[in-house]
Parts: structure tokens; C-alpha cells; sequence
């Protein structure tokens, strides 16, 4: 004859309920952080990443040079332009005509890496911004830092 044994394991302690609740609010905790560190429901998708072009500081100027395979050949083209350390949101806005405004994001101060119908796009928050570096679309509220240009013998030369 077998014996009937009360079933005790189906019954969630009270000790079990809370080691599952601590799991669950550590679990929801983790998600919020990483969508944090990713962006957010604001972050643009699809969003071109424009070409990365390397240039040269020398003096506290950054000279980048620009052949026909360039990004920067052709007017209308743009390229996120790095040079140690230092990263710009450069344009060329007609034949001997560049503009150059820092790659940084006035909002969180995430590097501007996409460029949709001529406007640096910041992949963080969805930031816009014209390439003057004016603000078209926020949440950012201030203008990328503005640098000037100068363009001779195929070499773009970029100063503060």
C-alpha cells in the first residue's frame, strides 16, 4: 500500500517568491540600461552612415585631401572626417566650398554618424541637423560647433 504525501513543493515559499520577484525587477532594471546605452524609441532606423575619411593634424589644422574617389569630390557629398581624436561633419557645398562642424552631438555628446537628405542625423536620440550644424529636428537644442575651411590644391584644410 503507498502513502500519500501532502504535496509541499507545488507551494512557493514565501523565501521563493521573493528570490522571483528580485529576478524579475533585476531582469526589467538590466533591459531599461542597455535601451539606455542603445538609444531609445527616438533612435532613427535606416538612417545612411556616411563614409569615414582620415585626416591629418598638423599645427591645430586638420588637412584632409580630396582626389576624385573622395566622398568629398563631388558637391552635395559629405564624410565623417577623423583625426586623432578629433572628429568632424564635413560637406561640400559647391565647388571650392566646404563646410565643417564638429561630429558630437550637442544633446548626449554621441559621435553624428548618418546623413539622410543632406542633414548629419545622430544615431542616439535621432537628432537633425543641417549641415551648417544648425538644429532642423531635436530633441538636441544647440548648433554643432561650427569650424572654418579653406580649399586649395585639392586640400581641404579645416581650423578652429
Amino acid at each position: 500500500m503507498s502513502e500519500t504525501r501532502p504535496v509541499v513543493d507545488a507551494i512557493p515559499t514565501r523565501r521563493d517568491f521573493c528570490v522571483r520577484t528580485c529576478q524579475a525587477l533585476s531582469a526589467l532594471t538590466a533591459s531599461s540600461w542597455l535601451a539606455a546605452c542603445g538609444g531609445g524609441p527616438t533612435s532613427p532606423s535606416n538612417v545612411p552612415a556616411l563614409p569615414t575619411v582620415a585626416g591629418t593634424l598638423t599645427n591645430g589644422a586638420v588637412t584632409v585631401t580630396i582626389d576624385a574617389a573622395s566622398p568629398l569630390a563631388a558637391t552635395g557629398g559629405a564624410a565623417l572626417v577623423q583625426a586623432s581624436g578629433s572628429s568632424f561633419l564635413v560637406s561640400r557645398t559647391g565647388q571650392d566650398t566646404f563646410s565643417a562642424v564638429t561630429a558630437i552631438c550637442t544633446h548626449e555628446g554621441c559621435t553624428v554618424t548618418g546623413f539622410d537628405n543632406q542633414r548629419y542625423v545622430c544615431p542616439c536620440h535621432g537628432s537633425q541637423f543641417s549641415t551648417s550644424g544648425a538644429v532642423v529636428q531635436g530633441p538636441a537644442s544647440s548648433p554643432l560647433r561650427q569650424f572654418t575651411t579653406r580649399f586649395a590644391n585639392n586640400v581641404l584644410t579645416i581650423t578652429s
